[in-house]
């Protein structure tokens, strides 16, 4: 059951018996036993026919003969209740007909604003019912412009106003609700980011070779019982089904647990399932998410059913953020492999230049042997092809410094 309850109903203006019946209703709320009366008053109804205070009126019936004159006007007169349990009543200082003065005044507009009523249109009267266990107020309102309105009311929108009551009535709570709801969120991300951070360590700390031949045995889908050397059990048998799914996912484009395809997305969901089973901190954090947004939806009540639904949604969202954390360390294993190709190419890159310089050394000496072959073919032919012992010392001192120059 929700902490508030909000009841809206009205009779139909167009019957006969409607005038009746809404002045009947506004001497039972003004009169009933158990009602808050006003001070040195023997009714307790209070209220605002215009703007100002809040009017404890002195006469029951001179409101409940304007309730009649508007009906005959097939005026809608509609009827409410806020009620509470005895307990939450008491949270909110709910003890006395002052306090509930100052609430129906704090919370008027949002019934009326539901209502299409305008400030300026808005009329109302209530009246306190201190029920021991439901404390409930009250409220006969409508809506004075000379405008058509059809009486009906959707049920949407008694439900708006319930629901918008509570977010404005347990702001504190909801706040408190929603800061835990993050904080067990924070938890969730932290813890499953440090089993990523230590398995990227982990990894790391292998050397680049070693981490190669794990990642091609996994590639060749190759049995490696007992390849990893991880402390933990737990971490153990994490990286051997995050190097199973690393294998089975493409290594380019996102990856993101709501883009998996089904098959995969059932692995992953086994290791969450896994790791929940064997991390405790990070199944007490799902437990503390979960209780978190279950206490905001207890707010609003609801079926034991439609709760547990709700339970069970909530439970697949922290699963969702631990999926999504656990596919980091495939993420980790992409980027390893983008670091050791680069490494690679960068190998290669440096091979490529080193032979191209020994090349273009060899290249500058077949040309300098060339060039020199040419210019003693040259002199030989200008000076005869016999030269003496003296001749060819001249010659080669003389060509000696025609080489590459540095």
């Amino acid at each position: 059951m929700s902490l508030l309850v909000y009841k809206q109903r009205f009779k139909n203006p167009n019957y006969k018996s409607t005038a009746g019946k809404n002045y009947a209703h506004v001497r039972y709320i003004a009169t009933r036993p158990r009602v808050a009366k006003n001070e040195g008053m023997s009714h307790g109804l209070f209220g605002k026919l215009s703007p100002g205070p809040i009017t404890e009126f002195e006469d029951w019936r001179d409101v409940a003969r304007l309730v009649y004159a508007n009906s005959k006007k097939h005026i809608t007169m509609y009827r409410s209740v806020i009620s509470f349990d005895e307990e939450t009543a008491a949270e909110l200082n709910l003890t006395d007909q002052k306090a509930w003065q100052r609430y129906i005044e704090n919370h008027i507009m949002t019934i009326a604003e539901k209502n299409n009523i305008r400030r300026g249109h808005l009329q109302w009267v209530c009246a306190l019912h201190k029920e021991k266990r439901h404390p409930h107020i009250h409220v006969v309102f409508w809506d004075t412009s000379s405008r058509v309105k059809n009486p009906f009311t959707p049920p949407a929108v008694p439900n708006a106003i319930r629901k918008q009551l509570i977010k404005d009535t347990f702001a504190e709570r909801i706040r408190a609700y929603g800061e835990q709801k993050n904080m067990s969120t924070a938890e969730l991300r932290s813890i499953s980011n440090e089993l990523v951070d230590e398995f990227e360590q982990h990894l790391r700390r292998l050397g680049k070779d070693q981490y190669k031949r794990l990642r091609d045995d996994y590639d060749e889908e190759n049995e490696l019982s007992g390849s990893f050397d991880f402390d933990d059990a737990v971490l153990n048998e994490t990286a051997d089904r995050v190097f199973r799914l690393k294998s089975a996912l493409p290594p380019t484009g996102r990856i993101a647990y709501q883009l998996l395809a089904p098959e995969i997305k059932a692995e992953v969901d086994k290791l969450v399932a896994y790791l929940l089973e064997n991390v405790p901190a990070l199944r007490e954090q799902k437990e503390c998410y979960i209780d978190s947004k279950m206490k905001m939806a207890l707010l609003y009540g609801g079926s034991d059913e439609y709760l547990g639904s709700l339970r069970n949604r909530f439970a697949g969202e922290a699963d969702k953020i631990i999926a999504n954390r656990v596919l980091g360390m495939v993420k980790t294993l992409n980027r390893l492999d983008y670091e050791i190709k680069s490494e690679e190419y960068k190998s290669a890159r440096r091979s490529y230049f080193a032979e191209q310089m020994l090349m273009e050394a060899l290249d500058m000496l077949s040309g300098l042997t060339r060039d020199n072959d040419s210019r003693f073919d040259d002199w030989e032919k200008k000076n005869g092809r016999e030269l003496s012992k003296d001749a060819k010392k001249e010659l080669f001192l003389k060509l000696q410094d025609k080489g590459y120059e540095h």
